[in-house]
């Protein structure tokens, strides 16, 4: 059996990694922020996102792939809309500004939308949809890497598209509704673990690069390379491959900067929106059509294999709520990928809550 997960307090995760990260060169005020969406991503139980993602970040900063003090280029603007060049700065950091510009005009305009392109990694999607959210916005985000080709299209077996995270943040007087999938079968991380971890999958998601369909993760790194099924699978996978061309339209093509462009496998479009419910019918309509529509979804009778109705966000808010009180969990994978990055950047490991 595997180790319980030790627990550690998430001031002192934070800490530490904002220290590694600004050893590693990125200045305090952009370490911060990826420090805390790393973080945030554990929280929520996203955990390939979170602290075990730390190394990636050294790595790509070392190399030159993230850029610590980079400028962000302003390419379009206008009141309701903006489009941002990132040129690899911090992508948490980017997103920061690019947030608190969405706020301060929201409120004015109504709807604002924006892109970044040639973003360094952004993490988990989730994590930037509470913060605006909290204020009774409506908020769409979508994100995928131009460089990198996983997932073939519906009824072909070449790697095209990636796996194409969409999220969405719905406000309630409850608890928001927080959706964050990929357009895939499940996303390159996940495939990437069962791999290193010598596993089968559990079932036939991906297609060697013969196109037939197979349940070892290892079909991803032949030559050449074997692909990723649209979410939905063999049978529905064009519903996946349509909301995955939705993502890249919207994320890369919008923004003025995708595949075209052969980039390399570091940069990444967003796509951002927000929506003031108080311009349309008004937020208290809004939030009366949501709180009714969530106590539907509440009462209908559960099917007879069922553990309970869970509405999209729910568990991964409880998660974070029983972590903040409880510590961070972070297993032996976690910490032995930390370790020689602590040792290299002289910053001590906090202990494990007693």
């Amino acid at each position: 059996m595997s180790a319980e997960p030790k627990r550690f307090d998430p001031s002192a995760l934070e800490r530490f990694a904002c220290t590694l990260l600004q050893r590693a060169g990125v200045p305090q005020d952009r370490a911060l922020p990826m420090a805390q969406r790393m973080l945030d991503a554990d929280l929520l139980g996203h955990r390939t996102h979170g602290l075990w993602f730390m190394s990636a970040y050294l790595e790509r900063i070392c190399a030159g792939h993230i850029r610590p003090e980079a400028q962000v280029q302003v390419l379009h603007d206008r009141p309701s809309a903006f489009a941002w060049h990132a040129q690899r700065a911090p992508g948490a950091w980017v997103m920061q500004q690019a947030s608190a510009e969405l706020l301060q005009r929201v409120a004015s305009q109504g709807v604002v939308s924006a892109t970044i392109a040639d973003c360094s990694h952004i993490g988990c999607l989730q994590a930037y949809l509470l913060p605006l959210v909290r204020e009774n916005l409506l908020v769409t985000l979508s994100a995928t890497n131009p460089g990198v080709r996983s997932v073939a299209p519906f009824g072909g077996s070449d790697p095209v598209l990636t796996t194409n995270p969409v999220a969405w943040g719905i406000p309630t007087r409850g608890a928001p509704i927080l959706i964050d999938q990929c357009t895939s079968v499940a996303s390159n991380t996940f495939f990437k673990r069962f791999a290193e971890q010598g596993q089968r999958l559990p079932e036939a998601w991906l297609l060697d690069n013969d196109g037939r369909p197979t349940d070892d993760p290892q079909v991803l790194q032949h030559t050449p390379p074997g692909s990723i099924l649209p979410l939905g699978g063999l049978e529905h996978g064009y519903k996946g491959f349509g909301l995955g061309l939705m993502v890249e339209a919207f994320s890369l093509a919008l923004g003025g900067s995708g595949r075209r462009q052969g980039p390399d496998m570091f940069g990444q479009g967003v796509f951002i929106q927000v929506i003031d419910p108080d311009s349309f019918a008004g937020r208290e309509a809004f939030l009366d059509e949501m709180d009714h529509l969530v106590a539907r979804c509440r009462e209908s009778r559960l099917r007879a294999d069922s553990k309970g109705i869970r509405l999209p966000g729910e568990r991964a808010l409880a998660e974070r709520e029983r972590q903040l009180v409880h510590g961070i969990a972070l297993g032996d994978e976690v910490l032995s990928r930390l370790q020689p990055w602590a040792e290299r950047l002289n910053v001590t490991i906090p202990g494990p809550l007693g």
